[in-house]
């Protein structure tokens, strides 16, 4: 193990010794209260249910659903200290994807959980350090185990958060936060690197996308307005870099992700709309080798493969019909445009002069009706439309289009 993960290792465990202390303490305050106990926890609840058909133009239709589920309890141990504990479970099912993203029939399933402890610094400041740990299933065949999934992944690690309240005219919050991951892929592994290093293989196979991933954050909210800045990158542990001459170097994968996101919730009469806009930068110093067929002994070299820039625009919208009623629609656009790969043609080969480039997007249309104050059903009709200058889709789709059929139900206190 080398030093870095060592003291990794030791950040973590002091992390998970102090939390654990925390779990005990509103243990502690509960058998020692003798007031209401409502004012000591808070229990939180949010869960969302979705099934639905989806009809592709190119294939046969198929069924897919999801759940999003969130439990957890805010305990209040003094004035100014508290704690929550947070446990999520998310199944995603088979569904429409972006281009250059995984296969319509992937499934994933993931397990969360985060401890964080709450100190009020003073009136206008909260402080926030916590835990993490989660543990995610991918299958992307219909006879895959689960434990065999490539793409399996657990991590661990912990964060700081700092809050600071302000008024403008208008309640405003300001949140600073780091977060540090360790994630491993323990199934992961390069079968060509294996098959061309066969007396090597042992040592390659799982955890070759094994990284440390870092990011820090700057956030707000105010009145109806949100939006901020975050900046992520991925250390690669194992994972070293194709150099100009087709073969693996000795410096490691780096990866970094800038996001610029803003948008404002807002009710205007019988209207309810939050649209967003966000803008992604995503560089690596990985390059691709690309080899037409099994045995290519004249491969193509692409240098920054992976870099590209993003944009999303999303606009939902409800007309209000009753207090329980509403009509809802919207849109979301995807752009994506890579900075240096050129597309490929239908036989796989690239086309010199151009840049890859992917279009994604939603129209979709329904209805909604608040069962009661917490909870809600949608029916929802979509039009899916993905376009790319990329023909080449012996793996993953990138030009085509389909209709959802789907209904959600959504509870939430």
């Amino acid at each position: 193990m080398s030093i870095s993960n060592m003291k990794m290792l030791k950040h973590f465990l002091f992390l998970s010794t102090v939390t654990a202390v925390c779990c005990l303490l509103p243990v502690a305050r509960c058998y020692s209260a003798v007031a209401d106990e409502s004012k000591i926890f808070t229990p939180y609840f949010n869960m969302s249910l979705s099934e639905g058909v989806y009809v592709p133009s190119k294939g046969d239709f198929f069924s897919g659903g999801g759940i999003d589920t969130q439990v957890g309890l805010l305990a209040k141990t003094a004035p100014k200290h508290s704690f929550l504990g947070l446990y999520g479970l998310r199944y995603a099912g088979p569904g429409f994807q972006p281009q250059d993203s995984r296969q319509f029939q992937e499934r994933s399933l993931a397990h969360s959980f985060n401890l964080e402890y709450r100190r009020e610094l003073a009136d206008s400041f909260k402080f926030r350090p916590g835990v993490a740990y989660t543990r995610e299933f991918k299958r992307t065949g219909a006879g895959e185990l689960w434990e065999n999934g490539l793409y399996n992944m657990n991590s661990f690690g912990g964060q700081l958060a700092v809050d600071y309240a302000f008024d403008w005219k208008g309640e405003g919050i300001l949140t600073a936060q780091y977060l540090m991951r360790h994630m491993g892929f323990p199934n992961y592994t390069d079968l060509l690197r294996e098959f061309q290093n066969a007396g090597t293989a042992s040592e390659l196979s799982g955890g070759l996308q094994d990284q440390i991933l870092g990011q820090a954050s700057l956030k707000f909210r105010w009145n109806s307005f949100f939006g901020g800045f975050s900046q992520s990158w991925q250390h690669y542990v194992n994972e070293k870099v194709i150099e100009r001459t087709g073969v693996y170097g000795k410096k490691a994968q780096k990866d970094t992700t800038t996001v610029l996101d803003a948008g404002v919730r807002k009710k205007l009469w019988i209207f309810e709309t939050a649209p967003s806009i966000a803008y992604s930068i995503h560089r690596s110093n990985q390059n691709f080798l690309r080899f037409a067929y099994f045995g290519d002994i004249a491969p193509v070299l692409v240098m920054g493969n992976y870099d590209y820039n993003e944009l999303d625009l999303n606009v939902p919208a409800d007309l209000l019909i009753t207090k329980k009623w509403a009509v809802s629609g919207g849109i979301d656009i995807v752009k994506r445009t890579y900075t240096s790969r050129p597309p490929r043609d239908s036989e796989n080969n690239y086309v010199r002069g151009q840049k890859q480039s992917n279009l994604l997007t939603t129209l979709s249309c329904g209805f909604r009706k608040r069962l009661n104050d917490v909870a809600a059903v949608r029916l929802t009709y979509a039009v899916v439309v993905a376009k790319s200058n990329n023909h080449f889709e012996k793996y993953l789709p990138y030009n085509y289009s389909g209709q959802h059929f789907g209904i959600s139900y959504q509870l939430s206190y």
